[in-house]
């Protein structure tokens, strides 16, 4: 999860922004049930929209779904 305000001041491909782009993570300590669980909802909707287009990718998709839902669950 990135700082929306600095992503979105500029508006030039990530590989060329200069500003420092600061990450957070979600954890015990730093919980977020929120965006893990929007996160985890958007795979699960992309999945379901590659399914029969892109199978490959829907099937990449799935498994990091279910690695991102305890952390909704927990924190």
């Amino acid at each position: 999860m990135g700082d929306g305000d600095t992503d979105h001041y500029c508006w030039r491909r990530p590989e060329d922004m200069t500003p420092s782009r600061r990450a957070y993570k979600v954890d015990a300590e730093n919980p977020g049930s929120e965006v893990a669980a929007e996160t985890a909802e958007a795979m699960a909707a992309m999945a379901i929209v590659f399914r029969e287009t892109n199978p490959r990718y829907s099937h990449f998709i799935s498994p990091i779904n279910e690695q991102i839902r305890p952390s909704f669950r927990s924190y």
